[in-house]
């Protein structure tokens, strides 16, 4: 390094040699043509979903505008949940299928969804009906 002064300054100005320029560009290496991130760094799938229906939190929205400003993956992704989005809003009502339903409505009671629901029996208790049914063969 090489020291010189100014003109009518009392500040020594320092500038590189050709030789120690030539040095340091030999060291040096080449740029990276993209930015490299820690797997930690992306959005991860839930965020990307967050951040395209507008539920990030401020700071985290901050951080993914900066990080997509930079990452074409996370970008992809991103665009990726806005398709998912706009197909599941385009596609209309969803209807449930009855037995569906069904073994929906048995998974709350506890029952078992695998299973048929048991038949309803007619009114009356088992007893009477058992003493109907024993009176009638008798006769």
């Amino acid at each position: 390094m090489d020291r010189h002064h100014s003109g009518g300054g009392s500040t020594p100005e320092y500038r590189l040699s050709r030789d120690s320029v030539r040095e340091v560009a030999e060291r040096t290496p080449p740029p990276r043509s993209e930015p490299r991130f820690l797997s930690t760094d992306h959005l991860s799938t839930e965020a990307a979903a967050a951040y395209v229906d507008g539920c990030l939190p401020p700071a985290g929205q901050v951080r993914a505008d900066a990080h997509l400003g930079l990452c074409p993956q996370c970008r992809r992704e991103v665009t990726e949940q806005q398709d998912a989005r706009r197909a599941l809003r385009g596609s209309g009502p969803i209807h449930m299928p009855g037995d569906l339903r069904e073994r929906l409505r048995l998974l709350g009671e506890g029952g078992d969804p695998e299973l048929p629901p048991a038949p309803v029996p007619p009114s009356g208790n088992r007893w009477s009906r058992l003493l109907r049914r024993l009176r009638s063969l008798g006769r």
